[in-house]
């Protein structure tokens, strides 16, 4: 009996393998590694007309000095749009259990979640919090630079010109998120072009005291599904902490 591929199906599938592959590996990928490392029931000629197919969309670009292909922008979104909150693990283990801390004060509070959000998904963390005044944090940004792409000079002065120059628009821009959802913004989603290859992911919270923005700054190579997991987790602290200052 021949089984029926739905070829847009098989599409998803594979540029989901490639966007999750290039996110663990950080170099461009082929037909015949998708084959074997997920042992497809698709001969590595049919996985590659199906990569070439997504070039031709846009969703995939071929680097030359390989067999293999990488995400473009497009293929990132695409691959974020079909994402789903249930496939974020949102008790993921906070490794320092921040609401045990002796936290005397608000800002203590929120430098040392920054520090443990960081920490937890190896990208920058930042915060745009509101109560009576209102005021923007950011931590971790060594982790950011551990990341391959910023061993480009231009993109890394790039990345500090936005974290300490239009520091006060990017406040202005998380406040823009401060409901409960995960935000993705991809690229020039962010709006700043000195980021416009990275990737910024928002969720808030409004709180009877305060409200606030807690984000993760990456490459666009982000692990998305963990990012996530921790900003959901931290986020969470964070509220305990809240309460235990506001009680």
């Amino acid at each position: 009996m021949v089984r029926f591929v739905d070829t847009k199906e098989r599409e998803e599938e594979i540029l989901n393998l490639v966007i999750e592959s290039y996110i663990n590996e950080s170099k461009p990928i082929s037909s015949t590694h998708l084959c074997t490392k997920y042992n497809l029931p698709y001969s590595s000629a049919t996985v590659r007309n199906v990569m070439e197919n997504l070039e031709k969309k846009g969703l995939l670009s071929h680097v030359y000095t390989s067999s293999g292909r990488i995400p473009t922008k497009t293929g990132f979104k695409c691959y974020v749009e079909h994402l789903k909150e249930d496939d974020f693990i949102q008790d993921y283990p906070v490794t320092l259990d921040i609401a045990s801390q002796q936290i005397v004060d608000m800002e203590e509070g929120i430098n040392y979640t920054l520090d443990v959000l960081a920490k937890m998904s190896g990208y920058t963390s930042l915060i745009a919090i509101a109560g009576k005044d209102e005021h923007f944090f950011f931590r971790g940004t060594r982790f950011i630079l551990e990341q391959p792409e910023f061993e480009d000079i231009t993109r890394l002065k790039s990345l500090f010109y936005a974290l300490e120059v239009e520091i006060d628009q990017l406040g202005d821009l998380l406040f823009q998120y401060l409901d409960e959802r995960v935000r993705i913004l991809i690229g020039d989603e962010i709006g700043f072009k000195e980021i416009s290859d990275c990737s910024l992911m928002v969720s808030g919270s409004k709180e009877k005291k305060l409200s606030f923005a807690l984000a993760l700054l990456g490459p666009m190579r982000m692990n998305y599904t963990k990012a996530a997991s921790c900003l959901y987790s931290t986020k969470n602290e964070l509220k305990k902490i809240i309460e235990m200052l506001y009680e």
